[in-house]
């Protein structure tokens, strides 16, 4: 798509836009892609969730231990996410120790709340 901007040349939108794209983009289909995948939550998040639940009841929510507990949703979610996409090379190429962190905080960030405020039926 081209974009004719006042008395000057034509400029490509899409051209633009992927040079600001970069390996933080990554991230974010990431993020939202484990966020979106059901079974990943069926197998992880429960477990987390409650604990996440147990913790806010007992009022010491340690948010360091609860974000290793996100791992193994996460390097589950690069790995479905690295088959999905068929990217190429191998996944350590795509998927640093940086970002797996970053998600893991991401994802702890993104349910606490609603999870301290009772969004989701959690059995005791």
């Amino acid at each position: 798509m081209k974009l004719m901007e006042f008395f000057g040349k034509p400029v490509d939108i899409e051209k633009e836009m992927s040079k600001e794209r970069g390996d933080n983009d990554i991230g974010n289909d990431l993020f939202w892609f484990i966020i979106d995948h059901d079974k990943l939550h069926k197998d992880h998040f429960h477990d987390i969730a409650k604990k996440i639940h147990r913790q806010h009841k007992s009022k010491s929510v340690n948010k360091e231990e609860i974000v290793k507990d996100f791992l193994p949703m996460v390097k589950k979610g690069c790995m479905e996410f690295y088959t999905h996409h068929k990217l190429p090379g191998r996944p350590g190429n795509h998927f640093d120790k940086e970002l797996i962190k970053d998600l893991c905080e991401r994802l702890f960030d993104h349910y606490k709340d609603d999870i301290i405020h009772g969004k989701y039926k959690i059995g005791q």
